[in-house]
């Protein structure tokens, strides 16, 4: 990871790793059994769906649309944008009122700026017993103000995967440059994504999380609750971007404009040792045709530090072990329906078939369909993954490390409000001016810092603030 070369051999210990080491006519009910019926209630219809382009995510929403014809009768038609202007593009057609879209798949942390504009799927929710809703654990990264106005089809974790063959090598300590150098040994340190719209803001705040979030404290990570001071560039915030610097030294040539997919296929091509991503690079190494590393990679949460700062306090804190908190960074993708959409109930019936449990598990069992594991059936059917070739023991530190993450009560929550786009774009912009060397750490954040404040000022301050402390269960302010 971007540690220092130092802290680096002791988190490898600390982890082992260096020993080794339906009434409502809107449910589609079973879709298996769907299949056998000729009935196509929606044929000669057309359901237009937007998301990124591909692969991820825009592979599993077209592999949906046969099947969903074959089910329904409705053609579907996926349009795809480049991540960093899918969220422009949708907000453009909110405002326009425009009706393009029936379906959006999209970041659940933009849920507070779609909320005005998308239905409240709950009351369907509630009455969709083929989506068997207490089978999905990411079912509050669809929710907005107490409602449920997004269907998860996705979950997200930025975790740690190693290369357990070199990692295990005894003379690890001996050789320390023989991977995490120069790369002269055939292989780098580590690989991290640093491109300006290719979801860089979630890898930077992957270095800041453990040195910024005292477990049970809600906020360190983004914004004091309180008064919505932005905490970016505090202490903890500024050693997470030095980390993210040095890691650059580390990493192959031209990591500084790898996105994430980047990462994915270099790990998968056996370019470094260490890795940090969603859960999509092990999958893809194991799965994919033409992996170097299938059979040798481990998972495990982020590398944690003892040395925490406490917002709250204005001190660092002294923690008596690592303190490697989950980071549910992103929040996983979700299926919204617009307004406008010219068929509602069909447009439910796709984010239903997509989120269903037979087709997520096949998604989520694929390599680079971009959507991971948000089911509890989609880490106890371990049989759908070993079917589907995923080695041992790699596949159990992957489950584990996943739902250990999925399930920690105190996992820090992604960054959900209104302008979170904009706050994202304000972080990759500054952090990229301190991995280029045209400013420091800290400047740059202090840079972050006032377009937050900006960014704020123009929503309007206290609204932004109600929002925040919903988005935390805080409650509202009075």
């Amino acid at each position: 990871m971007s540690m220092k070369r130092h802290e680096f051999l002791e988190r490898m210990g600390a982890l082992g790793v260096g020993a080794m080491a339906s009434g409502s006519g809107l449910t589609l009910l079973d879709p298996e059994a769907a299949f056998a019926s000729r009935s196509r209630p929606h044929a000669g219809q057309t359901l237009t769906v937007i998301t990124q382009n591909g692969p991820p995510i825009a592979s599993a929403a077209t592999a949906a649309a046969a099947p969903f014809e074959k089910l329904t009768g409705a053609k579907v038609k996926v349009i795809t944008a480049p991540f960093s202007a899918l969220y422009t593009k949708t907000l453009a057609e909110f405002v326009s009122g425009g009706g393009t879209y029936d379906v959006i798949l999209g970041p659940s942390s933009w849920l507070g700026d779609y909320s005005p504009y998308v239905v409240d799927l709950t009351d369907m929710i509630h009455k969709d017993k083929s989506l068997k809703w207490n089978d999905v654990i990411y079912q509050r990264n669809g929710q907005w103000a107490g409602r449920q106005i997004a269907i998860p089809v996705d979950g997200d974790n930025q975790l740690m995967y190693y290369r357990r063959d070199i990692l295990s090598d005894k003379s690890l300590s001996a050789a320390y440059n023989r991977f995490f150098g120069d790369g002269k040994h055939g292989i780098h340190g580590v690989a991290e994504a640093y491109r300006h719209g290719g979801q860089a803001f979630w890898y930077y705040m992957s270095n800041c999380v453990a040195h910024c979030t005292v477990p049970g404290q809600k906020g360190g990570l983004f914004f004091d609750p309180k008064d919505l001071n932005p905490l970016i560039n505090d202490p903890g915030h500024v050693e997470g971007l030095k980390n993210y610097v040095e890691a650059v030294k580390y990493g192959p040539p031209g990591m500084i404009n790898w996105d994430s997919n980047e990462v994915r296929q270099q790990f998968k091509n056996g370019a470094t040792v260490l890795g940090i991503d969603w859960d999509d690079t092990p999958i893809i190494g194991e799965l994919e045709k033409g992996t170097k590393v299938k059979g040798e990679i481990g998972t495990a949460l982020l590398p944690g530090t003892k040395r925490v700062w406490n917002y709250k306090t204005g001190k660092w804190q002294n923690m008596p072990t690592l303190n490697r908190p989950a980071w549910l960074a992103f929040g996983g993708w979700a299926g919204t329906i617009p307004k406008t959409s010219h068929n509602v109930e069909l447009a439910y019936k796709y984010l239903s078939f997509v989120a269903s449990p037979a087709f997520s598990l096949k998604m989520v069992t694929g390599a680079n369909t971009g959507m991971n594991p948000y089911r509890f059936s989609h880490f106890t059917n371990v049989n759908a993954w070993k079917k589907v070739g995923y080695p041992e023991p790699d596949l159990n530190l992957y489950l584990a490390a996943m739902k250990k993450s999925d399930l920690d009560p105190h996992a820090v929550q992604d960054l959900r409000m209104p302008g979170a786009a904009s706050f994202q774009d304000a972080v990759e912009v500054g952090a990229g001016k301190a991995v280029s060397g045209q400013s420091s750490p800290k400047a740059a954040l202090d840079g972050i810092a006032s377009a937050w404040n900006q960014i704020n000022s123009q929503k309007g301050t206290s609204k932004q603030l109600t929002a925040y402390r919903a988005s935390l269960n805080i409650g509202a302010t009075r």
